[in-house]
């Protein structure tokens, strides 16, 4: 992960999950492939590991923040945007869980 941290973003060192948006190529129509999402597990074990859930449960949060990125969020501009992010995986990442399960 830290390679690719670094090869595609710029950035030392190690990061939880880094997001891939598709190129227009012209291969496939874009509504059916947003892009790819790169996840490492045990980073995002060890950011959630106070939550009160399942691993599946705490892996599945980043993997929606991988797709809230591909939909065109990003938490990097402003404190507005970050907060809009916010909003939008904590909103997907319930919805996904059973009512009453969600650590956050």
């Amino acid at each position: 992960m830290e390679r690719w941290n670094r090869e595609f973003l710029g950035r030392t060192g190690s990061t939880n999950v880094i997001s891939f948006p598709e190129d227009d190529t012209g291969e496939a129509p874009s509504a059916l492939l947003a892009g790819d999402i790169l996840l490492s597990a045990p980073s995002c074990l060890a950011q959630t590991r106070n939550w009160p859930c399942a691993k599946e449960e705490r892996v599945l949060y980043f993997i929606i923040h991988g797709v809230v990125h591909l939909l065109g969020y990003d938490h990097e501009k402003g404190k507005a945007e970050a907060a809009r992010m916010r909003k939008e995986e904590i909103r997907v990442y319930r919805s996904c869980l059973r009512e009453g399960r969600s650590p956050i």
